[in-house]
């Protein structure tokens, strides 16, 4: 099963939903098609000047094709946008769900902006998928069909000419646009210009006082040059595209004009409707290349997203005998550091140094949530990645630094660590941590901005505290609180009796502010 179907079906969309949508669309269509032959043919008949009641119906006719079309049109789109938008009200609660109750904890390795992006731009793209893409391409080959099988009717040669347009317009031109933007794409990718001139306006201070100036101006200049001129040659496809494009519908609708010359029967109306209907056949052709990159961007999002929720069948099995935390000639996929620790169960260990070296990926690489670059990490004895990964959630527990705070009440954020906690522990909690004014039903209602920077950290500090796993990886606990406040937090962590829900358990703390850790 490719990509965009198994999202398709995450998200509830049903293949009728889907050939609803493309009926709706078609009967737009159809009504715009019937009324420009229609027209042909009441144009050329009443040129002949016949009894006004042998045109009445016609008439009639053509007034209720011009109606239904933007009444079918209205619908198409109350269709096809019901479909698109009950796909991601489905589909983004799917997502979460499967992220959230992982046991491999892949969205540890996503920054925020990029679990922003599955979650948000990259179910949109699945939704215009369906809309820009699935549905257009549905009335386009519904509405070829139709069209050539009236050509048929009218002259078999003026079918095979038609099919022909059709042919290009529908294949080779959308080719052409999706080779155009998979090339712009990759000129985006590459472009250095962006860096460069990122560079030049924020060090322009420290280049005039090194005197570098002008070399950085003429460095940017030439950088955008080059990337102007590769967008250019990326996207000279999309000329041509506009060019075939053109070129199919007049080649079409002259080779149909110069069957009628050559096979006119003497009957005015065939030679009218001929002429016209290749014109109209051809709209449905029209969002097709718009079809064709709108498709090629869901394909690519469709498959970040299925990374994202496929079960992971390279995960352990085994369950630690004990809960010695080892680390051996451990290279990080960050920072240059190498790590070697032994953390045995119930320690307290404090972990020091400089922003950059790697302490964040060190925690996130013992809760087995990264992987390492070299080197060995074991839990009582077992490597994290040969553990079962619903135990290793359970039983250790990391708490980055960029940890969320929900906008709902302070009860509900600390129960996100510990659903089972009972309302005694999550005072005892707070006391500890200095939120004890705090009442536990208080809500905050824009999240982390309802609480200053140190509330967040004793916030967060807490929820981890209330939390029943036996190892905890603290990043940063003590960060925007005061020297007093550190220094008691991490003898708290460190020296003394553990409040919460387990007073003997491990617990490893990382900060790059050693002094915290010192009286004054």
């Amino acid at each position: 099963m490719n990509d965009l179907r198994f999202l398709l079906q995450l998200a509830g969309v049903r293949r009728r939903d889907l050939i609803l949508s493309i009926l709706a669309g078609s009967v737009t269509l159809i009504s715009a098609l019937s009324l420009t032959v229609l027209s042909g043919w009441l144009i050329t008949r009443a040129w002949q000047m016949p009894p006004i009641l042998d045109l009445g119906v016609a008439i009639t006719a053509v007034r209720g094709l011009g109606i239904s079309r933007a009444v079918f049109r209205y619908l198409d789109r109350l269709v096809s946008h019901r479909v698109a938008l009950g796909a991601t009200t489905r589909l983004r609660p799917a997502l979460f769900q499967a992220v959230s109750t992982d046991p491999t904890g892949r969205a540890h390795t996503l920054s925020r902006g990029e679990t922003l992006t599955r979650l948000g731009s990259d179910v949109d793209r699945v939704a215009d998928f369906i809309v820009r893409s699935v549905i257009p391409a549905g009335v386009a080959l519904t509405l070829s069909v139709l069209a050539v099988l009236g050509a048929f009717l009218l002259h078999p040669f003026a079918a095979l000419m038609l099919a022909a347009g059709f042919c290009v317009t529908g294949l080779a031109v959308p080719w052409l646009v999706l080779r155009a933007h998979r090339s712009a794409q990759a000129v985006a990718t590459a472009d250095s210009f962006v860096t460069a001139l990122d560079d030049q306006l924020l060090h322009r201070s420290e280049f005039a006082v090194a005197g570098l100036s002008s070399a950085r101006i003429d460095a940017t200049i030439s950088a955008s040059r080059r990337s102007s001129n590769a967008l250019v040659k990326a996207e000279r496809p999309l000329a041509w595209a506009s060019l075939v494009e053109q070129l199919g519908v007049g080649f079409s609708v002259a080779c149909i004009l110069a069957v009628g010359l050559l096979f006119y029967p003497g009957e005015p109306t065939w030679l009218g409707m001929l002429i016209l209907l290749p014109l109209a056949a051809f709209e449905a052709h029209g969002p097709l290349a718009t079809a064709a990159i709108h498709a090629a961007d869901a394909r690519d999002a469709a498959r970040r997203l299925r990374e994202l929720t496929a079960p992971d069948t390279a995960t352990g099995t085994l369950i630690p005998p004990t809960m010695e935390i080892e680390a051996a000639e451990l290279e990080l996929t960050r920072g240059e550091k190498i790590w070697n620790l032994t953390v045995p169960f119930g320690s307290r260990h404090l972990i020091t140094g400089a922003s950059g070296i790697g302490k964040t990926s060190l925690l996130l690489t013992l809760a087995g949530l990264i992987p390492s670059r070299s080197g060995q990490c074991t839990i009582g004895g077992i490597p994290v990645e040969q553990i079962n990964p619903s135990w290793l959630r359970e039983h250790v527990h990391a708490h980055p630094e960029d940890e969320w705070i929900f906008a709902t009440t302070i009860r509900e954020n600390l129960l996100v660590a510990a659903p089972m906690a009972s309302e005694s522990l999550m005072r005892e909690v707070l006391d500890a941590v200095g939120l004890g004014a705090f009442e536990l039903d208080q809500l905050l209602p824009a999240g982390a901005d309802s609480l200053s920077s140190g509330q967040r950290r004793r916030l967060l500090l807490a929820r981890a505290l209330c939390s029943d796993a036996e190892v905890l990886l603290l990043d940063e606990p003590t960060e925007h609180t005061s020297h007093e406040d550190a220094q008691r937090f991490l003898n708290m962590l460190l020296e003394q009796p553990l409040p919460g829900a387990r007073a003997e358990r491990t617990v490893i703390v990382v900060t790059h502010e050693p002094e915290a850790a010192k009286p004054r």
